[in-house]
């Protein structure tokens, strides 16, 4: 079993990394970047070594502190498409695979965004306490992006005592405390300091995972060399932040949803997967409070530059892997 494990979670692999994006400083990339993920992890696949360590430190009534948050004024000022649905969807599997219970974090602009997809994608909103009571609870906090923000991480690593933190589509800085866009130019408007909280909880030893697609985000200072050498304006948009375990995909919500396929395989409970239709309510939720794709900055259907159809079939596809990889003893009677 353990080799077809393995199997099913290195096609979940494959299938998240396939290379579908309009910007041509995003093409021949990620392949290479989740090479070097896995060189630095040891071998992959990536989703699975997610999945074991979610296992391992998700606990029941526990908390698990996740982040996102790509975008800003004047392109994106309610954030993107990318980012809240894989959080949701991820948050939403961690709970029901384990007990434990989410805490979204992201910018003040973009809690909206974020709220209303979560809400699409089967979590409750409630309070950060009445969370804890109810099943599928969640609650969507902002993340400061001033001078404040040690002392808020302090804050919420106190208050929350979380098993583990997650960043999905969460832009970090570099070696020189700036932080950029995938395109490589510093980013505008407020920035929620993320990178406050995955330090400290690296001091406290609290686990890690990150998931991204472009190398600016919090996880890939895995991995920066290969950023810097593989990704046009690599030497400015490689940030300087890692994560225990890093996740790199095609887009970012594919890299969740990659990891949720793997935590249902590795438990055998294909209903942690999420469905198309529910992909679709997510996205045009995201919309509608004001979320826009990453890469036109128009508020369509569409997540870096792919179009809703892609996505649906994505979801379809992962369901597939991980449905069919799970029976056992069959042989076709002919």
């Amino acid at each position: 079993m353990p080799f077809q494990l393995e199997t099913v979670c290195r096609n979940i692999d494959r299938l998240i990394t396939v290379e579908a994006r309009i910007s041509d400083y995003s093409r021949g990339v990620i392949a290479r970047l989740y090479e070097a993920a896995c060189e630095a992890q040891e071998g992959g696949p990536l989703t699975l070594r997610a999945a074991r360590l979610i296992m391992e430190k998700a606990k029941p009534g526990g908390c698990v502190l996740m982040t996102t948050g790509a975008g800003g004024s004047p392109f994106l000022p309610a954030g993107e498409t990318d980012g809240p649905p894989g959080l949701a969807v991820l948050g939403r599997a961690i709970h029901q695979a384990t007990g434990a219970v989410p805490i979204l974090l992201t910018e003040p602009e973009f809690v909206e965004n974020l709220a209303a997809t979560a809400l699409a994608g089967g979590l409750g909103l409630r309070s950060p306490e009445l969370a804890r009571e109810a099943p599928y609870g969640t609650a969507v906090l902002p993340l400061s992006g001033g001078e404040d923000a040690p002392q808020q991480a302090a804050e919420y690593l106190a208050r929350f005592a979380p098993c583990l933190i997650v960043s999905v589509e969460k832009i970090g800085p570099n070696a020189h405390g700036i932080a950029h866009t995938a395109s490589g130019k510093p980013t505008r408007g407020t920035r929620a300091r993320a990178e406050c909280l995955f330090d400290l909880a690296a001091e406290q030893r609290i686990a890690s995972i990150g998931v991204g697609d472009n190398g600016n985000e919090i996880g890939f200072g895995l991995i920066a060399p290969a950023v810097k050498r593989y990704k046009p304006e690599g030497d400015q948009l490689a940030t300087r932040v890692p994560t225990d375990v890093l996740v790199a995909a095609n887009t970012s919500n594919w890299g969740a949803y990659g990891i949720v396929a793997a935590l249902a395989a590795l438990t055998e409970s294909p209903d942690l997967l999420h469905t198309p239709d529910v992909e679709q309510r997510m996205i045009e939720a995201c919309v509608a409070a004001h979320g826009g794709d990453g890469s036109t900055g128009r508020s369509i259907l569409a997540v870096d530059g792919m179009p809703l159809e892609m996505h649906r079939a994505l979801v379809t596809m992962l369901g597939v892997v991980v449905r069919n990889g799970m029976v056992k003893g069959y042989r076709r009677p002919f």
